[in-house]
């Protein structure tokens, strides 16, 4: 199978790496399938992202294409290098990071040019219009009239985090409680081993990038499950942002070991079809994920979320 010429797409490359990940976590080898369908449920996407991303590994020599039409593992993936970097020999990545810096610091206007860019960072253009093209796909930038950019500074300001806090209040356990709440089984049990993964980590060990991917595709199996595609759409726009921001880098590495530990309470309560109670711990989740103390925020409760998950 020849795989699709063109340039590489920043979401591609990022899901050639949930790939590997995938595949280095259940312990795989090469020569075993990769199925699309699986990798599309763990990723909580469709398929058609899932070829596009094999066909980054076949690329790179990664995976191979069997006769059925499939891939097939080629390489041991615990031995590759990340692929955070490929396609972007021109710089595109660090200037995305440089543009969420100042935005976050408030040292950059949101009226934005391709031309300015350059001249601020010292870039080429094509690194600027890459790293305009990532902020785009984690609805951060949108093209503004003729040949100006509009950066969404409010999504990462200083108040952000706090506003990101009083949205999911509002929104995520509301969406778990809709009628046309859709469980994806196979996603939720692809979760949890990442999940369980993690929980056996000491707090000295803990995987933090792990801990963001399993978080994010957490958060995005809830908003794309709820069935009300105006809630899905602003859910999903919101944790691509929540990802994007800077500031989450800085989260006390205790904290987030409760907060996977209150992402799998949650979880059970859904495989088992009490949305009602997923939704109220799905609340006190997010009531603690926003407390400036965490490790007194934290004290007690996951044996609080046990109790109510028996």
């Amino acid at each position: 199978m020849a795989t699709e010429p063109g340039r590489i797409h920043h979401r591609h490359v990022e899901l050639a790496q949930r790939i590997l990940d995938f595949a280095s976590e259940r312990g795989m080898s090469p020569g075993e399938r990769l199925a699309e369908q699986a990798l599309a449920s763990h990723c909580n996407v469709s398929r058609t992202p899932v070829r596009k991303a094999l066909q980054v590994l076949a690329e790179q020599d990664l995976v191979t294409a069997d006769a059925d039409g499939g891939f097939l593992l080629s390489v041991d993936p615990v031995t590759v290098p990340r692929l955070d970097d490929v396609g972007d020999s021109d710089g595109g990545t660090e200037i995305y990071a440089a543009i969420l810096r100042d935005l976050s610091a408030g040292r950059i206007a949101e009226a934005q040019t391709v031309a300015g860019l350059q001249r601020r960072y010292d870039a080429s253009r094509q690194a600027v219009q890459n790293a305009l093209q990532k902020l785009s796909e984690e609805n951060l930038a949108e093209r503004g009239v003729g040949q100006q950019w509009l950066l969404k500074q409010f999504a990462l300001g200083a108040d952000a985090v706090a506003k990101s806090y009083e949205f999911r209040l509002a929104t995520e356990p509301l969406a778990l409680t809709l009628p046309d709440f859709r469980r994806d089984l196979p996603a939720l049990t692809a979760l949890r081993q990442s999940m369980l993964i993690l929980r056996n980590m000491s707090e000295a060990d803990f995987d933090r990038k792990l801990f963001e991917r399993t978080d994010f595709d957490f958060h995005m199996l809830v908003a794309r499950g709820c069935g009300n595609p105006f809630m899905a759409e602003a859910l999903v726009n919101h944790h691509r942002r929540r990802r994007a921001n800077a500031a989450a880098g800085h989260v006390n590495t205790y904290r987030l070991t409760q907060s996977n530990l209150e992402h799998i309470q949650i979880l059970e309560q859904i495989e088992r079809g009490q949305l009602e109670l997923a939704a109220d711990l799905m609340r006190v989740h997010i009531h603690l994920s926003q407390s400036p103390r965490p490790r007194l925020a934290g004290r007690g409760v996951p044996p609080a979320f046990k109790l109510v998950s028996r």
